[in-house]
């Protein structure tokens, strides 16, 4: 499944060991805010999904985790 412009996929199990995701949610909702304004946000089984209002935030989210996703 590939996401749309708007979406950004964070999966429950990183490749890496140094971050976790729960360090990925603090990020985004320290830069977006809580769910609702400019994103809402949808889990599932293998990952969740953040759905941004704008193209333009979406790929700040993307840069943001860029090193990690």
């Amino acid at each position: 499944m590939s996401p749309s412009d708007h979406e950004v996929l964070v999966d429950w199990k990183p490749h890496h060991t140094d971050v976790m995701w729960n360090e990925f949610v603090a990020s985004i909702m320290e830069i977006f805010g809580l769910p609702g304004d400019r994103y809402v946000s949808t889990p599932t089984a293998d990952f969740m999904t953040f759905t941004f209002k704008s193209k333009k935030d979406a790929e700040l989210c993307r840069i943001l985790l860029s090193e990690h996703l």
